[in-house]
């Protein structure tokens, strides 16, 4: 029981000097009213977390990391793998304080079991990033196949209107909302100002993010000055081979919702026969 709660004791402080460093950052103050001396806008300094993230990054970078992902979700590494190391410590931290509570009320635990609590529990918590980024950025790569279905429709109509590709470019970009088409006229926007082709710069988009689609529109464009007007029919194919596979994924997470549907279906009809059938086993039971 001592042990326990001097290990309790131990972690509450740790937590307590992290708060207080994070808090009462003095490095920060230092830079902040050097700043103002300065006439400067003081920039915000990274917490000790994203410290120890991008040291962690330096020394280990076989350590896998969902760059595509994490770029799609507009987030950097040193603050995803942040995440990952606060909340190992706070899944390691929770039992931990548990086992202290309970010892405190008299009741005593062999000291294994806290330990291996507080392991599963920080190693589940530390693996739980990875499938909120892995699940956030599927949902969102979805929205944007979505959006670049119709935008390969706008280019197809602008250069069926006898516009040359790069303008049948921006001008489908122009049209359309969301945050999709504004990732896509970004990326046309930076290619303009570096005088570089649009159809390179979608090209390192759809590599950024991880969609194949943005890549293949990138290639068909890029063929236009040598295939000439059959670069509209690929368009129209990319845009229907697109709409099949989301009409096939759709249909897939239909079925799949349905069959899972069926499962509470069976247990309520699996109790209710429970229910018919106890009262005569009970009598017969009696009877017995």
């Amino acid at each position: 029981m001592n042990i326990q709660l001097a290990a309790v004791g131990a972690l509450i402080g740790l937590g307590c000097f992290a708060a207080a460093r994070e808090l009462l950052p003095a490095a920060a103050r230092l830079n902040a009213a050097m700043s103002r001396l300065g006439g400067q806008e003081p920039q915000p300094s990274p917490t000790t977390a994203k410290n120890l993230a991008r040291r962690l990054l330096a020394a280990a970078p076989w350590l896998p990391v969902p760059a595509a992902d994490l770029r799609l979700l507009g987030q950097d590494a040193e603050t995803w793998v942040a995440a990952k190391l606060g909340c190992g410590v706070l899944g390691l931290i929770i039992p931990a304080l548990l086992s202290g509570l309970v010892a405190l009320t008299g009741a005593q635990a062999a000291w294994p079991l806290p330990v291996a609590a507080s392991l599963a529990a920080g190693a589940a918590c530390f693996m739980a990033p990875d499938l909120v980024t892995r699940a956030s950025a599927a949902r969102r790569r979805g929205d944007f196949t979505l959006a670049l279905t119709s935008y390969v429709d706008l280019v197809a109509l602008e250069l069926g209107a006898g516009a040359a590709p790069t303008e049948a470019l921006e001008e489908a970009a122009s049209l359309g909302g969301g945050w999709p088409f504004a990732r896509i006229r970004g990326a046309l926007a930076d290619a303009r100002r570096a005088r570089a082709s649009p159809w390179l710069a979608l090209e390192q988009l759809a590599r950024q993010i991880g969609v194949p689609d943005l890549a293949d529109l990138a290639a068909i464009t890029a063929s236009a000055g040598q295939e000439g007007a059959k670069i509209l029919n690929a368009l129209l194919s990319l845009a229907a081979a697109m709409r099949s596979r989301e009409l096939a994924a759709t249909q897939a997470k239909g079925a799949s919702r349905t069959t899972i549907m069926t499962i509470p279906i069976a247990v309520a009809a699996g109790g209710f026969l429970v229910l018919l059938i106890f009262p005569a086993l009970y009598r017969g039971f009696l009877a017995g």
